[in-house]
């Protein structure tokens, strides 16, 4: 059973839910965002989702996002999109609260909206109970389900933010299916990882799972490592041998940096995903071939079809529609404490660092059954008997989370493993004084690592974006500031509410992070009520 709150300024909606949907607790309705605010204080540890309604025929004095002295044509178009005005407050104070929007079918398409400003799922209502109601079902229980679900599953740390939340989602219902999928998104962000232990797991063919990076393969010879060759069909191929298609029959085919497939494999490739067979290099006879595929790329794949880079056909072929696209690491900010300590769990109970573990321990006098546990910031942790307590504390911790992460997670994952193994590697030969049972991952460790992977040279980053909204004003002044309270609201919510993370982003230096806080008093924007006034 989960607690939904619903704002909505009718009855309708609730009482659909509450005949339909039983098995949920209801809060509200709430009819205007003062209501909901007075609701959300209250029950806000609660909530599992918000159910929000758009058009809001409520006076205008409840409105939000209406400008002054407006006529009633302004009125009722803030009133016909009020919906939108409070889930961009919702977002502000409670970035990871689930929320489904719902409208008319006869309102303005809202896909554009919900996805810029994080409704988790949106939904047209028909008019008809029992298919309203069923559409609502199936969305509050699929964001139920991957809001409940495990932070961390084998190698993928999910974490909650909405956009890994959507990514989840969408995966579970591509892996089970016959199409391929395709995933995007910058180099290490997890790409391979999804692929083999997210949608091979859950795919209905059950056999291996072959990977294929096709970065790594000459072009001459991509098109024999895809569909097999035979004796004598180029220079150097002395035996009959199967492709990757062959090698994954009945299973898992992952085609990494599918962008770099060249012209005649692509024709190759379109013609095996339309008949359901491979002919080999060289070869005549058909072989018939079922597989589950999945491509990658961190080129935009549209971009290179309209370029003549990548066959039109083809592309439509590994469908579009079936695209998921993965997150930078910057886009994950709120999840970054989450990964740091979930990566550094991970390296202390692996084989890289169990000998230098298990050696420390000795040193020190610990009992090897016991625990090794790993506390990310805060305070000294205290003595626990027979533990060796590995401890990152706030300054290097906020090292970690000041960088730029341009290698995404499998940078994140390197850092944080070379961490661990240098802090243990520098105690080896030395006296253990004091604290035996305590384990510091210096700052100076940290900046020294973060300094080592900058490649000289590194071309300069191209900015963070983030989207407002130009809004009429009596001034350009006005317009101005307004914009600027829209882009430190933004980037308080993309870092966490960290002002040194903001003072990076802004002035290249998180030293400043007081001078962003006295900008941000001077805008009229408070901490308190950006978290929801909790």
């Amino acid at each position: 059973m989960s607690t939904i709150l619903v704002i909505d300024d009718q009855d309708r909606h609730i009482d659909l839910c509450r005949r339909a949907i039983p098995e949920h607790t209801y809060l509200g309705p709430a009819r205007s965002w003062r209501e909901a605010v007075i609701l959300l204080k209250a029950e806000r540890r609660k909530l599992d989702v918000v159910l929000l309604d758009v058009n809001f025929d409520i006076p205008a004095d409840q409105l939000l996002g209406l400008p002054p002295d407006a006529d009633e044509r302004t009125i009722s178009k803030v009133q016909r999109r009020q919906g939108l005005e409070i889930l961009a407050r919702l977002r502000r104070g409670l970035p990871d609260l689930p929320v489904l929007l719902m409208t008319a079918r006869e309102e303005v398409d809202l896909s554009r909206a919900a996805e810029r400003l994080g409704a988790e799922e949106y939904t047209w209502f028909l008019d008809d109970d029992y298919v309203d109601a069923r559409s609502l079902r199936l969305q509050i229980e699929n964001i139920v389900s991957a809001r409940r679900g495990h932070e961390s599953e084998g190698p993928i740390y999910w974490g909650r933010s909405p956009l890994m939340r959507r990514v989840r989602a969408r995966l579970t219902v591509l892996a089970r299916g016959r199409l391929p999928v395709i995933l995007g998104g910058p180099t290490g962000s997890g790409k391979s990882l999804l692929a083999r232990h997210y949608i091979h797991p859950r795919s209905a063919r059950k056999g291996k799972f072959i990977a294929l990076d096709l970065s790594t393969v000459p072009k001459e010879l991509q098109g024999a490592h895809l569909f097999g060759s035979t004796r004598g069909a180029y220079t150097g191929s002395i035996a009959d041998r199967k492709g990757a298609f062959e090698e994954a029959d009945g299973g898992t085919l992952f085609l990494d940096e599918i962008g770099n497939l060249p012209e005649d494999a692509q024709k190759m490739l379109l013609g095996v995903l339309q008949e359901g067979t491979v002919t080999r290099i060289g070869d005549t006879h058909e072989r018939k071939v079922d597989v589950k595929l999945v491509v990658a790329t961190h080129e935009d794949l549209g971009k290179m079809v309209r370029e003549g880079r990548f066959r039109a056909d083809l592309y439509m072929r590994l469908n579009p529609a079936c695209t998921v696209q993965l997150p930078a690491l910057l886009g994950r900010r709120g999840d970054l404490n989450g990964l740091i300590e979930w990566t550094a769990r991970r390296a202390l109970d692996g084989l890289q660092l169990s000998g230098l573990v298990q050696e420390y321990r000795q040193r020190a006098g610990l009992a090897q059954g016991s625990g090794t546990v790993f506390v990310l910031g805060g305070e000294v942790p205290a003595v626990t008997a027979g533990e060796l307590t590995v401890y990152l504390p706030d300054r290097s911790l906020g090292l970690l989370r000041a960088y730029h992460w341009p290698g995404n997670l499998r940078e994140l994952s390197m850092t944080v493993e070379n961490a661990l193994t240098f802090t243990f590697a520098e105690f080896a030969g030395l006296p253990l004084g004091g604290r035996g049972d305590l384990v510091v991952v210096r700052p100076k460790l940290v900046r020294d690592l973060l300094r080592a992977v900058r490649v000289a040279g590194e071309a300069p980053s191209d900015g963070v974006t983030v989207q407002v909204s130009l809004k009429p004003q009596e001034t350009l002044n006005g317009v101005s500031q307004d914009v600027e309270r829209q882009y430190f609201v933004r980037l308080w919510e993309q870092e966490d509410g960290d002002f040194a993370g903001i003072a990076r982003v802004l002035l290249g230096d998180p030293a400043h992070a007081r001078k962003v806080q006295l900008r941000f008093n001077q805008l009229g924007l408070k901490v308190r009520e950006l978290r929801g006034g909790k």
